[in-house]
């Protein structure tokens, strides 16, 4: 439902996706058109991050300047605001329902308005802070599932909505690194809900399907139904603790880690029809290498000087994509939500370049196991399709649909620096 104008039309607008191995940040606009374009793009390696949690704030900041710096001289231009990719903070969704009496029979959007301001403003645990509100569909006395209630007459008027919050903490320390490159957070947005906006089309998130965003220090998910985002999660395992397990199993260093994975790492098909061997699994999860040989089947590649067996990397590489897999399907479980996660489940995020994965993630999880590929900006180049973009690609989509007076918008917008800032965003909301 469209409350006002879109938001940003003709106005260059920024993303910044902080991950734990990569920042990446884009700035986008849309044309006369009503296409999405990108005007420029940085990426630097992160630092000061750990599992998706500020570690070093200053090492954090400077890598963000440098991303940010990049992306200003691509596009030709200086931002001072953004919208953020959320790395970490113990993202969790919860449904509401928020009601009004209308003094009036018929349903205007002053009415809408007025409900909507008032979701998320109930009671909830100090600890956490609100990043997305998502209304879902409204309901009109006994009348349920309606998607624009404007115009239509009753007198009980109420909004089923999902609220997604994070520890404030985390947030604070985000918004803190930005603040010191003189930067602005406008609000922030969940990894697995971005990567889900450019890796499915409007169909499949009509029919449903989930979303696994497999990152560098953490792995998210998120499910859609009927369009709407419906559940997001996400846990501290991703694709830097593969070459950890690579590092420490093959006594190699972490960058030579990173090498073999980016380069030679995959589940082939004879792997994904067994399970890693015994001595193998169990040094994944003590970290410990105490000389493990597996036999050879021809096939050897060179790590740090020394050849070993192809099978004996893919070996070690496949515990951890199952542990990061049964992690996600196991909070789906407890929230409830596996019923809702439909047979079509897609894979993203830089991780999910590992080959064969697919083939092996559809036998974990007994469903449709599809690679997603970021699209919706028209003029990407083939390098920046690539899945570690999908959460980045994903948020410029979010930020280019944004309306002027959306309300829910409102209500996550993060909390400005200093009392001027403060009066002037109390000035934009309410005058």
């Amino acid at each position: 439902m469209r409350l006002g104008r879109r938001r940003n039309s003709h106005k260059p607008f920024a993303i910044l996706d902080i991950g734990s191995s990569k920042i990446c940040c884009m700035i986008g606009e849309v044309d006369k058109s009503g296409e999405l374009r990108l005007l420029g793009q940085g990426t630097h390696a992160s630092a000061g991050l750990r599992t998706g949690e500020v570690t070093a704030l200053a090492a954090l900041s400077d890598a963000i300047g440098n991303c940010v710096q990049s992306a200003e001289r691509a596009a030709g231009l200086s931002i001072n605001s953004l919208s953020v990719v959320l790395p970490g903070g113990s993202p969790r969704s919860t449904f509401k329902t928020q009601n009004i009496t209308m003094a009036d029979s018929t349903v205007s959007r002053r009415d809408v308005r007025r409900l909507l301001d008032r979701c998320g403003t109930g009671s909830h645990d100090p600890a956490l802070q609100l990043m997305q509100l998502h209304p879902l569909h409204y309901s009109l006395d006994d009348v349920r599932g309606i998607a624009d209630p404007v115009g239509m007459r009753g007198r009980n008027l109420s909004v089923d909505f999902l609220t997604v919050m994070a520890a404030r903490t985390s947030l604070a320390n985000i918004i803190e690194a930005l603040a010191l490159n003189h930067l602005r957070v406008e609000r922030f947005i969940h990894a697995g809900y971005a990567a889900g906006l450019s890796s499915l089309a409007d169909e499949d998130r009509e029919l449903g399907s989930t979303v696994f965003d497999l990152g560098g220090g953490t792995s998210s998910v998120a499910i859609f139904m009927d369009g709407k985002l419906i559940y997001v999660d996400t846990i501290p395992v991703g694709g830097q603790h593969v070459s950890t397990d690579i590092a420490r199993i093959l006594s190699t260093q972490i960058s030579e880690a990173e090498r073999l994975k980016a380069v030679h790492g995959s589940i082939t098909p004879v792997d994904a029809m067994a399970s890693a061997p015994s001595q193998v699994r169990q040094a994944v999860q003590l970290g410990r290498s105490d000389n493990i040989t597996l036999p050879g089947l021809g096939d050897v590649i060179e790590a740090g000087g020394k050849t070993i067996e192809r099978s004996l990397l893919s070996a070690v590489i496949k515990p951890r994509i199952e542990e990061i897999i049964e992690l996600l399907m196991d909070r789906m479980k407890a929230s409830r939500m596996d019923y809702a996660a439909g047979n079509r489940f897609v894979l993203t995020g830089g991780t999910s370049q590992l080959s064969g994965i697919a083939d092996y993630c559809a036998q974990l999880v007994g469903r449709n196991v599809v690679l997603g590929q970021p699209r919706g900006i028209s003029n990407l180049a083939v390098e920046e399709t690539s899945r570690s973009n999908a959460a980045a690609v994903g948020a410029l989509l979010h930020v280019s649909r944004l309306t002027e007076d959306d309300p829910a918008e409102r209500k996550t917008r993060t909390l400005p620096h200093g009392p001027i800032e403060r009066l002037g965003a109390w000035f934009r909301d309410n005058i």
